[in-house]
């Protein structure tokens, strides 16, 4: 999964679990906030399971939690959220990453902390150029992350210049949020975020 520790962008926060949300990309907080998007490149499996793992770089070393319901119909996800991120899946400058992922059916996701383990081994897809965004405007936060609402959002990637540092997100409607499914997960272009 994406992320590299870079410690001196961040700094305190945590969710506010304000607001109200929906898929529009016009953010939102704890009342709620909807996310359908579609699969792209291989064919998903019938039953496969659909997480959302909130990466955090802000620890030593970085861990995902997984945090969101998720389904597949065709070649449609949606995950949706009934209250803001726990804080455990949340970066230190108030900023949470949320990757959709696409697992092998019969995987076992429980919420919280998740074993790396089990993503090398069931992982058939991840929306590796979009991210779900969680804003605490309270918070530090990236460079970057100031043009999000407080709350819910959605972000996709752009690309640093050559030699100038990290690649940061922008925000789009949550409908472009796009799972790319390949039976080479090391094929996949992560956004190098932190």
């Amino acid at each position: 999964m994406p992320a590299c520790s870079d410690d001196a962008q961040e700094g305190p926060g945590g969710s506010t679990g304000e607001g109200g949300g929906g898929s529009t990309g016009e953010g939102g907080g704890a009342g709620g906030f909807t996310v359908t998007g579609p699969i792209t490149g291989e064919t998903a499996p019938e039953g496969a399971v659909v997480a959302v793992v909130w990466i955090v770089s802000s620890s030593s070393p970085d861990y995902g939690f997984n945090f969101g319901e998720g389904s597949l119909s065709g070649a449609t996800f949606t995950v949706g959220f009934g209250s803001a991120p726990p804080r455990e899946a949340l970066n230190s400058n108030g900023v949470g990453m949320g990757f959709v992922l696409l697992l092998a059916p019969g995987t076992q996701m429980p919420g919280g902390e998740i074993d790396a383990d089990v993503l090398d081994t069931a992982l058939l897809g991840v929306s590796s150029r979009h991210v779900i965004v969680w804003r605490d405007d309270s918070g530090q936060g990236f460079d970057w992350s100031g043009s999000f609402p407080a709350g819910f959002g959605c972000g996709k990637c752009v690309t640093a210049p050559p030699g100038e540092g990290f690649d940061s997100y922008e925000p789009v409607d949550c409908s472009e949020v796009e799972v790319q499914v390949t039976s080479d997960p090391d094929s996949l272009e992560f956004c190098n975020w932190t």
